[in-house]
């Protein structure tokens, strides 16, 4: 048997690395192309932290620009950060070799050594720059994107990877103040898809789901999720990232909002729930809200998943969770309705090359059944009750409504005052119960306050004197019929009809779109 140094000679070695190779790397790695551009941040995030490390920058001082530049039919694209920069003797050695990286993926979020190339695909130059802190000259690598593809054409003669880089990239150094540190990657002549990568309205979207950025100032919840990762002995670690277009510069924030759109109506936020998992290595927050449908927001909808504060595939991730819940799977698309974030903190869970989920590992199965158990039951069962306190809000709304169009006669009988009474404190228990647990505390505070009102108001309305309070027999006719056109409570009409209460308490437990789904389905039988 031959011995693996006998293999490994230059001479009998029978192992090939063809050019094909190099288009897994590039065209075959990433389903969105603008995944590249993540792979650039990351970089850029991991130099920053090693520069505060360093002691080059402060913590709240690193920076990454993303600049548009070129011209309408050769446009490019530039991710310059205020990092570490790599060091002239070690610049060209890192920046051409091929899935080998020194990062430690305890320390990094990227480690495998491949992401640098993925820009390949989208232009016909990509150009590094980069230059370490107390250097006089700094380096240049330079690939020729558009001889690398030839080298991938269907029919072409394969070629050794090795040769590939040889030939399609050059590399020089410059000098420059030895106080600068830096890298930036530029996309020169982007082509195909890589021409999006320059419209903002695609572009920062993107940036606000994916970056290692902070909230923006006006979410209301920025400073308690903050304080659930100093609790768990995390930190959320952020940079900041900003587009430049012309003149025109934007910084980039997480995208979440106190509310999000629906088809139907905005999903106020009106609180976060936590989860912590110290034995497993995660923590997170949901958004509490009126859940009013499938947020038709793509930049937000779903829990999201991050691995130092960079964002890790998409939706997808809690929607699979989600759908082992249920034998058919009916709760996956439930996820769509509610926004948070986990973060994943244990060392043993790692991100696949994709960066669109994670590596099947025991930790990470085990983070699954804990979302699963606690983060994705725990959604459906808002969602479910948010759906039936939505029902009963409508109705108590529906009965206030009716109430104070009778209560704005000037004066009522004794029974009539008696009788208002009731059905006023009938809807204040009813406001008080446990079905409007999922239910804004605002809006449920608010009917409180307006049904109170209304209870005063009759307290204080005066009395009318009836014949039965001078002594007659019994009252008048005119008190009787007063009475009878109190309606009953929630009522917007009298509701004698059976169908009525069934879809009632259908509304209740179910949820207005079951109940209504369920009440055609009678009615037509009936029918």
């Amino acid at each position: 048997m031959m011995t693996p140094e006998v293999l490994a000679s230059e001479e009998t070695d029978p192992i090939r690395v063809g050019s094909f190779f190099l288009e897994t790397l590039t065209t075959g790695m990433y389903e969105n192309a603008f995944h590249c551009i993540r792979e650039y941040i990351q970089n850029a995030y991991d130099a920053i932290l090693e520069a505060v490390r360093a002691d080059l920058i402060k913590g709240k001082e690193g920076r990454v620009l993303i600049s548009v530049g070129g011209n309408a039919r050769t446009p490019s694209l530039s991710v310059r950060d205020n990092g570490s920069g790599i060091p002239l003797d070690a610049a060209y050695t890192t920046l051409v070799s091929l899935g080998a990286s020194d990062k430690n993926p305890a320390r990094h979020a990227g480690f495998r050594g491949i992401g640098r190339l993925a820009g390949i695909a989208y232009c016909t130059t990509l150009r590094f720059k980069t230059k370490a802190k107390g250097e006089a000259r700094g380096t240049v690598v330079e690939f020729d994107c558009g001889l690398i593809k030839g080298y991938l054409k269907p029919g072409s003669d394969p070629v050794d990877v090795r040769d590939v880089i040889r030939a399609s990239v050059k590399t020089n150094t410059f000098s420059e103040s030895s106080d600068q540190h830096y890298t930036e990657v530029e996309m020169s002549g982007l082509v195909g898809v890589g021409q999006e990568f320059v419209q903002m309205e695609l572009l920062q979207p993107y940036l606000r789901q994916v970056c290692p950025v902070s909230y923006a100032d006006n979410f209301d919840y920025s400073e308690r999720i903050k304080a659930i990762a100093s609790g768990f002995g995390d930190s959320i670690d952020v940079v900041e990232v900003e587009t430049r277009q012309k003149r025109e510069k934007v910084s980039i924030h997480k995208a979440f909002k106190n509310t999000a759109a629906t088809a139907r109506a905005p999903s106020k936020l009106y609180e976060i729930e936590t989860f912590v998992s110290k034995e497993h290595g995660w923590y997170g927050w949901i958004g509490k809200s009126n859940f009013a449908g499938e947020i038709t927001d793509a930049t937000v909808a779903g829990v999201r998943f991050r691995m130092k504060n960079i964002q890790v595939g998409d939706s997808r991730i809690i929607m699979d969770i989600a759908e082992g819940l249920t034998p058919t799977g009916s709760e996956r698309r439930l996820m769509l309705w509610a926004v948070g974030e986990i973060f994943v903190t244990n060392r043993e869970v790692i991100p696949n090359a994709r960066r669109d989920g994670f590596e099947d590992t025991v930790a990470w199965r085990k983070i699954r059944d804990d979302i699963k158990d606690q983060v994705a039951k725990r959604l459906v069962k808002l969602i479910r009750g948010a759906s039936s306190s939505r029902s009963t809000l409508k109705r108590i709304t529906n009965a206030f409504e009716t109430l104070t169009a009778v209560i704005a006669q000037p004066e009522f009988t004794a029974d009539e005052k008696r009788h208002l009474l009731a059905e006023i404190k009938k809807q204040l228990d009813k406001l008080a119960s446990d079905k409007l647990a999922s239910a804004d505390p605002k809006e449920v505070s608010s009917l409180v306050s307006r049904f109170k009102e209304l209870q005063e108001k009759v307290t204080k309305a005066p009395t009318k004197e009836t014949e039965q309070a001078r002594g007659d027999d019994g009252p008048t006719s005119e008190a009787t019929e007063s009475h009878a056109d109190v309606p009953a409570v929630g009522e917007t009409a009298p509701a004698n009809s059976i169908l009525e209460v069934v879809h009632e308490v259908l509304a209740d437990e179910l949820g207005d779109e079951e109940a209504q789904r369920l009440m055609d389905m009678i009615i037509a039988r009936l029918e």
